[in-house]
C-alpha cells in the first residue's frame, strides 16, 4: 500500500513541477502580475508538502 502512494505522490509532483515549469515561461519578465506570483506561490507549497509526504513515507 506504502509502495502505491509513493508512486501516487511522485506523479503528483512530476505534475506539480511540470504546472511550475509552464508558469514560469508564461510569466513576463517585466510587470508581473500579482496573479502569477499567487499562483506559483500555491505551486511551490505544494510541491513541498508533496516532497514532505514522500520524504516521511520512504523512511
Amino acid at each position: 500500500m506504502s509502495e502505491q502512494k509513493i508512486v501516487d505522490l511522485q506523479k503528483q509532483l512530476a505534475d506539480v513541477e511540470e504546472q511550475i515549469a509552464d508558469l514560469n515561461q508564461r510569466i513576463p519578465p517585466h510587470s508581473v502580475k500579482p496573479v502569477f506570483i499567487r499562483q506559483l506561490d500555491e505551486l511551490e507549497e505544494k510541491r513541498d508538502r508533496i516532497q514532505e509526504k514522500l520524504r516521511q513515507l520512504q523512511q
